[in-house]
């Protein structure tokens, strides 16, 4: 993605990219409100929610680099764009309240959430409850049986047509209904047509996934908690890198060929990202220049101690760096968090080029401990503060890192742990909106504890606290914590002096 949040940014286009196929392209209009006690009210512009939805409802892939020209695209397009604040008691801080209405005045109401990492669910649709998080092609039929009341008449010919009963009926009320139909590959376009002729259906709309892996496969899982995956390590006697490998392959459908080849091309782009980062970036809208080279620099002069150290700070303020200037970089497992895997493990590889194997098996386990993260809790600060993301984020490095050094499965599960451990607590407070203060500090902050982690597991150092009850200490912290350290931008450095200096000086210069 490009962007500086894949809470904000990335979720942000998707929603718009689902709407976009709702209404059947570019809409006419466009009204999004934002709850006055969400965080994307204070932080819509800052972290890219404006950027990421209006690129979503053009059509736009979020690794283009001219989504940044946003506005003048929607102008150009004839999209008329109103955001508001308003007061709805959202249930989530990330919450996107959109109406739309094409050229005809056809028009959609509709209820989207952010849940973290650049994961979305579009909760209603003109008032209709349902969940669409863009892991299936999504068939929608409007019905509205009339006085006659013919629901059942209704019932009976979806049942014909689709025989696998893989639908729901959502009742609005007595004659509104709503037909949803989830696949894992779009209806035959014979099936459409006789869908779409039946009577009382008003429209027929259809959702494409966003995701890049579909739900569904009925496939049985080989474990689903910790506990599982570690006896299954000892009884078969994988490696970590070799269940991660086995867990994905049977969730996504794919082959172990062709999921070992996917995150090589991740760990290849990530690669490429600090490549490009240490060569320098530009983006005027951001806070800090590039910095990372000049830890290199004192090195060579001998300035400063601890070679390794250093790289990985090199190395993940380059991923941070790429990020606010807008560069592509990978959410691992969220944007405001790029900078630690890749800076901690290739880092600790210390090779920019070559075969990538070695490290593609790091982030495979790496990956596997976001998977029970993400099941247990969210990737999302403003739920949870940063320790769900720089603190997930150094937890799956140090995982990565005990594969990198030959370490079995309850040494990367236990470094895992032990690395969540320290960044319990940890809150969000971005200066002048903008994702780069205190968060370049905290990326590297998490990458060196998950280094130093993995480092004591692989000594012989105990952990104390599992995996699970650490996730769960991390849950019921993150409930604690106000929203005022939430990513809000109202609590903590945000609210310095320096900071509003910062944020006055930004609105400036972009005027």
């Amino acid at each position: 993605m490009r962007g500086p949040s894949s809470s904000h940014t990335a979720a942000a286009l998707r929603i718009g990219t689902m709407i976009r196929d709702l209404i059947s392209g570019t809409p006419h209009r466009v009204i999004v409100e934002f709850d006055q006690n969400s965080s994307l009210a204070t932080t819509y512009k800052g972290h890219g929610s404006a950027m990421g939805l209006i690129g979503g409802l053009l059509g736009m892939e979020m690794t283009n680099p001219d989504i940044i020209n946003y506005m003048k695209l929607a102008d150009e397009n004839n999209m008329q764009v109103e955001f508001m604040i308003t007061n709805y008691n959202a249930d989530h801080p990330n919450t996107y309240k959109i109406s739309v209405q094409d050229k005809k005045g056809k028009s959609f109401e509709i209820v989207a959430v952010s849940t973290g990492g650049g994961m979305v669910d579009i909760r209603k649709i003109n008032d209709f409850p349902l969940s669409i998080k863009g892991d299936y092609y999504e068939t929608l039929l409007f019905v509205d049986t009339g006085p006659d009341k013919s629901f059942e008449k209704i019932y009976n010919k979806i049942s014909s047509l689709l025989p696998e009963n893989n639908f729901q009926f959502i009742r609005k009320n007595d004659t509104q209904f709503l037909i949803l139909i989830k696949t894992r590959e779009m209806l035959p376009s014979e099936l459409i047509e006789g869908l779409s002729s039946l009577g009382k259906v008003l429209s027929l709309n259809i959702i494409k996934p966003v995701l890049p892996v579909l739900s569904g496969n009925q496939g049985k899982l080989p474990f689903t908690t910790v506990n599982q995956m570690l006896d299954l390590s000892e009884k078969k006697r994988l490696e970590p890198w070799k269940l991660a490998v086995l867990y994905e392959s049977v969730r996504a459908g794919y082959s172990e060929e062709k999921v070992f080849s996917l995150m090589k091309e991740i760990v290849i782009q990530i690669r490429k990202s600090i490549k490009e980062g240490l060569a320098g970036t530009n983006y005027e809208d951001r806070i800090l220049g590039s910095q990372s080279h000049l830890i290199i620099e004192a090195q060579k002069r001998k300035r400063i101690l601890g070679a390794l150290n250093n790289r990985i700070i090199a190395y993940t303020s380059a991923l941070m760096e790429m990020k606010s200037s807008m560069g592509v970089i990978v959410a691992a497992p969220t944007a405001g968090s790029c900078g630690v895997l890749g800076g901690s493990i290739i880092g600790a590889d210390g090779k920019l080029s070559g075969n990538a194997d070695k490290v593609t098996k790091a982030f495979l386990i790496a990956g596997m401990i976001g998977v029970f993260i993400a099941d247990q809790y969210t990737f999302a600060a403003e739920e949870g503060g940063c320790q769900v993301e720089c603190g997930a984020a150094s937890a799956m490095a140090a995982a990565g890192l005990v594969q990198l050094m030959g370490g079995n499965t309850r040494m990367a599960v236990d470094a895992a742990s032990m690395a969540l451990q320290n960044m319990i607590g940890l809150i969000c407070d971005p200066v002048a909106d903008r994702v780069e203060v205190p968060c370049l500090g905290k990326n590297i902050m998490a990458a060196t504890n998950a280094l130093n982690s993995a480092n004591m597991i692989m000594a012989g150092f105990e952990p104390v606290i599992p995996l699970d009850e650490t996730i769960q200490a991390m849950k019921s912290v993150g409930k604690e914590l106000p929203a005022s350290l939430r990513c809000t931008g109202l609590g903590g450095l945000s609210l310095t002096p320096t900071a509003a200096k910062i944020y006055k000086k930004l609105i400036m210069k972009m005027k």
